[in-house]
């Protein structure tokens, strides 16, 4: 029996040949193109590797700005404020998990590092794919490393990213991994970027901003132009501190959820002009592996929302801070159990 005829292998295996170095140089092309745009998005980012620190003698004027005065006959009934000096046990999370805090500062054109005017730290359990976002109050009176006892939100405007964290870690346990900071004109054009947000207000809520700014409201769903929305986030005056909290998770879900539904072209154009807004602490390798990674969770990811402190673990109101003022914030803080309640976040 004659064997086959190998006749017209040759040209077939070239051109299969051909075709896979092909595919591979494209597939290399397009990798070596991603890297390239995605250094080029690194680039625009604000990277903060240095922090500014004030000293003893302005951070003490500026604890004294909030302070009121006391009325010995009718303020009789306020007490000191207790601050444990030693830190809690550091919580141990685990890898899977990764906090992200972001920080809204209370800045305005023309001036330097301010307080930080809103701190939500996100969330991100990589085992069971859930993203939560947990409000912490900017009032707690809580110990400053190396200023002494004050406002929680007076840590980053005495020493940034690092002094922030550092008192969060000594109060709760709480290790950030990274720290976004965005001003408050940032937030506006990335709301504006994004075409609004669609936002349900109460009757009470559309009434006052309309009263208070002019604008035409109505009780429902209202989409926010980015000034509206920084507006509603900051509304306080109305109810309480805590309700303003609730209002920003209600934005910051908001802007998520519309980011997540856009094309990848626009989400690629709106990501290259987000990444101008903000300043961050996280390393630029980190960076790319926290989008490839992280990223994809945003579109599925179950969200759930907390505030720090919990209910039932602390006082609200004034205190004494010396023989004639007054101070008013969160007191009487029970930071071991704020800090079991982060834990619990971190077990879901």
């Amino acid at each position: 029996m004659s064997e086959p005829s190998s006749k017209g292998k040759g040209p077939w295996k070239r051109r299969v040949l051909v075709s896979i170095s092909v595919i591979l140089a494209l597939v290399l092309l397009a990798l070596s193109g991603l890297l390239i745009y995605g250094s080029y998005l690194l680039g625009k980012i604000d990277h903060r590797t240095e922090h500014p620190t004030l000293s003893q003698e302005e951070a003490e004027s500026i604890m004294q700005e909030e302070q009121e005065p006391l009325d010995p006959e009718s303020d009789g009934t306020i007490g000191d404020a207790v601050v444990p000096s030693n830190p809690v046990e550091p919580l141990e999370k685990g890898k899977h998990i990764v906090n992200i805090l972001l920080i809204g500062q209370d800045r305005r054109p023309g001036e330097g590092t301010q307080r930080s005017d809103s701190m939500i730290l996100l969330t991100f359990n990589k085992s069971t794919r859930k993203l939560t976002l947990t409000s912490i109050m900017r009032d707690q009176y809580v110990y400053i490393p190396g200023y002494g006892n004050d406002k929680l939100c007076h840590a980053y405007q005495y020493g940034g990213m690092p002094l922030l964290n550092r008192t969060l870690l000594h109060h709760f346990g709480l290790r950030v991994d990274g720290n976004i900071e965005v001003d408050f004109s940032g937030f506006q054009r990335i709301i504006d970027y994004l075409g609004g947000v669609e936002l349900e207000l109460t009757a009470r809520e559309a009434a006052h901003l309309n009263k208070v700014w002019g604008w035409q409201l109505q009780k429902g769903k209202n989409l926010l132009s980015g000034q509206e929305a920084l507006t509603y986030a900051r509304l306080r005056s109305i109810d309480s501190d805590y309700a303003r909290a609730q209002r920003q998770q209600k934005v910051l879900m908001s802007l998520f959820d519309k980011y997540k539904r856009q094309s990848l072209t626009k989400i690629l154009s709106l990501t290259e002009k987000l990444l101008e807004l903000v300043v961050t602490d996280i390393p630029r390798n980190q960076i790319m592996s926290y989008v490839l990674e992280l990223a994809p969770m945003f579109s599925g990811a179950a969200a759930e929302s907390f505030r720090i402190p919990v209910d039932g673990t602390f006082k609200g109101g004034y205190i004494k801070v010396s023989d004639t003022h007054k101070l008013w914030c969160q007191h009487h803080i029970d930071f071991e159990a704020n800090r079991r309640a982060l834990e619990r976040i971190f077990r879901k």
